[in-house]
């Protein structure tokens, strides 16, 4: 057997073992591209209010209407724009390390909006049966709960790389001549179905496979530690770096009153120019209230973070993107390299037609080969 037989062969039953969970993979991912655009579109009734002249009500306070709106259940974070025409949003969740599927992985996830101005309930969104959450479930996890899913996705994600790089090979021409490029560079559209799918296959394959080999290995890097751990190896060139480990607090825990309102007061006035603010609270006595303070409207990675003493609201450390290393850099934009958002929108319509690609290549993948073994058996 030559070794581009060998390369076809591993192709062909790794395309064989992941196709369905790649399928699934890339068209929710392709669904889920423009989440951001959306959510405002869709969701406008919940997100977007009336704004007044009077100032907005203690963050203390609306928590405490949160916390009440759902039955006094823990709230872990909260997303606060910048703009006044908007509700802040309150997310409570409960995970089950062991559920099996996603409805045991999630108890609960609930959202609560809230006019900031009045305090009053705009919406509670139970979260786990929201549309772009499940399909969320789906491109994360195959509905899987996080035991499961990790494996089923990582497993899978890691026979794609492989895939897509000895599809590489395969499409490689044998000769660089003008019939050679234009049967790896063009669909022959006129030509019999049979030609036109392993034309599909092949040239949008190509031209998908530098966007796909992308988003693949920054999906990896969230589900492997190995993974991480090496990409972050490479970006800080070959050296070993500790990962940032961020202050706590010695405070005796007891609730968030004390802190929050101060805390964001303090990082509004250190980041006047964000668009959003993401608080994340303290659940441990020695725990921290962390702000990320995100500049930009069309990426994550531009923010600044921040950690406050959870009683006295104290900030206790700062970090800008450009004051990271090098591999928690890659690691802060390894979202946006995900979602191709790092290019803003043209990144992530580039994106979005990748994903569809990845979800067809299994189908016509799979066409090529049924017509190949109907022709064996004939013979």
């Amino acid at each position: 057997m030559t070794i581009k037989k060998a390369i076809a062969q591993i192709h062909l039953w790794l395309g064989l073992a992941s196709g369905l969970v790649v399928f699934v993979i890339g068209l929710s991912g392709a669904t889920y591209a423009f989440v951001d655009e959306l959510r405002p579109i869709i969701y406008r009734d919940r997100l977007f209010i009336k704004p007044e002249q009077t100032a907005v009500l203690p963050l203390d306070t609306l928590l405490s209407v949160a916390k009440k709106a759902l039955n006094n259940r823990p709230i872990a974070r909260a997303e606060i724009s910048s703009q006044t025409d908007h509700t802040y949003m309150f997310r409570s969740q409960k995970l089950d390390p062991n559920g099996l599927t996603y409805w045991d992985y999630y108890q609960y996830y609930y959202r609560v909006y809230i006019n900031p101005y009045n305090g009053k309930v705009v919406k509670i969104e139970n979260t786990k049966y929201e549309f772009f959450q499940l399909v969320l479930g789906l491109h994360m996890r195959m509905m899987f709960g996080e035991k499961i899913g990790h494996y089923v996705v990582g497993g899978s994600v890691l026979m794609f790389v492989v895939l897509l790089i000895s599809g590489l090979t395969l499409w490689w021409p044998k000769k660089w001549t003008k019939a050679g490029r234009d049967k790896s560079f063009k669909v022959k559209w006129g030509a019999s179905f049979k030609r036109v799918n392993y034309d599909l296959h092949n040239v949008f394959g190509f031209y998908a496979c530098l966007i796909l080999l992308i988003t693949s290995i920054t999906g990896l890097i969230w589900i492997f530690d190995w993974v991480e751990n090496s990409a972050r190896f490479v970006a800080n060139g070959a050296t070993v770096v500790a990962k940032t480990k961020l202050p706590t607090s010695d405070s005796t825990f007891s609730s968030h009153k004390l802190g929050i309102d101060q805390a964001l007061l303090t990082a509004r006035k250190r980041n006047p120019g964000a668009r959003s603010y993401l608080l994340i609270f303290p659940t441990k006595s020695n725990g921290t209230i962390n702000i990320s303070s995100y500049m930009k409207t069309w990426n994550r990675y531009n923010r600044s973070q921040e950690n406050y003493d959870q009683f006295s609201g104290k900030l206790l450390r700062s970090a800008s993107f450009s004051e990271l290393n090098s591999g928690d850099q890659l690691y802060q934009l390894n979202f946006d390299l995900h979602t191709g958002a790092v290019l803003g929108l043209p990144g992530k319509i580039l994106t979005f037609f990748a994903g569809l690609i990845a979800a067809g290549l299994p189908i016509t993948g799979f066409i090529i080969w049924r017509g190949r073994a109907k022709k064996k058996v004939k013979i």
